[in-house]
């Protein structure tokens, strides 16, 4: 019987290895400031939308409907 080969590629070391969880942690800070643009923006509509609506004479309290 035979020893199976493992065939290893010398661009898969320990470098490969370890960009796996530095990447992430990229990818977890990403989405992170992502949801924070998202949530900051919500914020800002709502905060301002109010104000121009009224001038325009938005029948809804709210402002707009979309």
């Amino acid at each position: 019987m035979s020893e199976p080969t493992v065939v290893v590629s010398e661009r898969a070391g320990l470098a490969g290895v370890a960009a796996g969880p530095a990447r992430r942690w990229w990818i977890l800070g990403v989405v992170g400031l992502a949801q924070l643009m998202v949530v900051l923006d919500a914020t800002i509509v709502n905060i301002a939308l109010p104000r121009p609506s009224a001038r325009w004479g938005s029948p809804t309290p709210t402002g707009s409907g979309w």
